[in-house]
């Protein structure tokens, strides 16, 4: 009887799944520190927990910051030429031939490579959801957007509207989204369904001078113009916020951070109702720990609300925040905005921010070792029962192919 081999990769996986289980860290966290709700958990959908490995790498990308998107991909390039190095020395035939062959692995691994990022930012999947934030605190998102912003427009998300938006947050566990498209009211105005779940709330991003600027509130749209003439402009737009145009002014990253940073106390002067401290979108995942922390004191200090956003655009289908607002009897309220509003524009600690664990750019990992972080952050704050669909999928794939192997070996 043939001795039974099992794979060692199969094996290394395995034991690395294990391990990171047992090496869990908290999926969620919240970035200033506070306690979280206890019962605070993801739930995991049953197709989530089916493809367990194809949705949680899709999620795992999509939680990089800029720094490590392109670790990332050097990651890759690398393994890839390392891998394609080492079976070259088991090939056979000419040296024409072995190019040829290498060139068609090359085109194949790009176009499936190419096809499993597309699937990832443009299939609006089943979403691991926040639940357990308690009967008194309603789950808002302050910063989204749909197909009438001009970076949705014309894109693959042109079908991105308000309705659209409204299931993105429903799968991620909102209660409460905020539309705030670029220079533009229109995408709320269109929203066929205003009285669904989750409940849209209105506000508008303004371009100002180097800075965007979110307003939060039933607002009119607002020409830009006004408040394009340098760093004057961003404060009179933030002077303008309330009286104006009712509404709470936030500064949103990256922005601020790169361009109005040694600005911060001006722009608390001149209005400014809240921070973003976390933003999914990549170029704004890498702001550093200690601008948060410095941000995190001047709010606190000045009563002022931080906020975690996912400023979606209509791409992937991952939550990297929730905002969680204690408003008791809110589920009895027709309309929860406008007192959402009257709590962030006093806030006190009414506000917590919720943050899924990922790997950032501080990590100790190297950048080009960012696949394998990516990996072994995912596998820690997973759960035993993802783990468990890993595995399973690990060794549904060695024993299909090892079927396969013996059907060869007896023709």
């Amino acid at each position: 009887m043939p001795r039974l081999r099992l794979p060692p990769a199969a094996l290394l996986l395995s034991a690395a799944l294990i391990a990171a289980a047992l090496m869990a860290v908290p999926a969620l966290t919240d970035p200033t520190g506070a306690p979280l709700p206890p019962g605070l958990e993801l739930h995991a959908p049953p197709l989530y927990l089916i493809l367990a490995p194809l949705f949680g790498t899709w999620d795992g990308i999509t939680l990089l910051g800029m720094a490590r998107l392109k670790g990332f991909l050097w990651g890759i390039a690398i393994g890839y030429v390392l891998w394609r190095a080492w079976r070259w020395r088991s090939r056979q035939g000419t040296l024409q031939q072995r190019l040829l062959r290498e060139l068609s692995v090359l085109s194949a691994f790009c176009v499936l490579f190419a096809l499993f990022v597309l699937a990832g930012l443009t299939w609006h999947r089943p979403m691991l959801a926040l639940r357990g934030a308690g009967p008194d605190a309603i789950v808002v998102d302050l910063h989204s957007h749909t197909n009438v912003s001009h970076d949705v427009q014309g894109t693959l998300m042109r079908g991105y509207d308000a309705a659209a938006n409204r299931r993105w947050h429903g799968r991620a566990g909102f209660d409460a989204f905020f539309v705030t498209d670029h220079n533009t009211t229109a995408g709320w105005r269109a929203d066929p369904s205003p009285d669904a779940s989750p409940r849209l709330c209105r506000g508008i991003e303004v371009s100002a001078w180097r800075a965007h600027i979110v307003l939060l509130g039933d607002t009119t749209d607002v020409d830009r113009t006004l408040y394009a003439n340098g760093e004057a402009g961003v404060l009179a737009l933030l002077r303008d916020s309330r009286l104006r145009y009712n509404s709470l002014a936030v500064a949103s990253l990256p922005e601020y951070d790169r361009a109005l940073w040694n600005e911060r106390d001006s722009l608390v002067a001149a209005g400014v109702a809240g921070f973003e401290i976390v933003n999914a979108s990549p170029k704004a995942a890498d702001f550093p720990p200690a601008h948060r922390d410095s941000i995190i004191a001047l709010a606190k200090a000045h009563d002022l609300f931080v906020a975690g956003v996912n400023d979606s655009h209509g791409w992937g289908a991952t939550s990297l925040a929730w905002t969680l607002i204690r408003l008791p009897g809110w589920r009895r309220l027709t309309d929860p905005c406008p007192a959402l509003l009257q709590v962030l524009a006093t806030p006190g600690d009414a506000v917590q921010i919720v943050e899924r664990t990922h790997l950032t750019r501080e990590s100790r990992w190297p950048m080009v070792l960012t696949p394998l972080g990516m990996l072994w952050v995912t596998w820690q704050t997973q759960g035993w029962p993802l783990t468990l669909g890993w595995l399973a999928w690990t060794w549904l794939i060695v024993l299909l192919s090892m079927r396969l192997s013996r059907r060869k070996t007896e023709r």
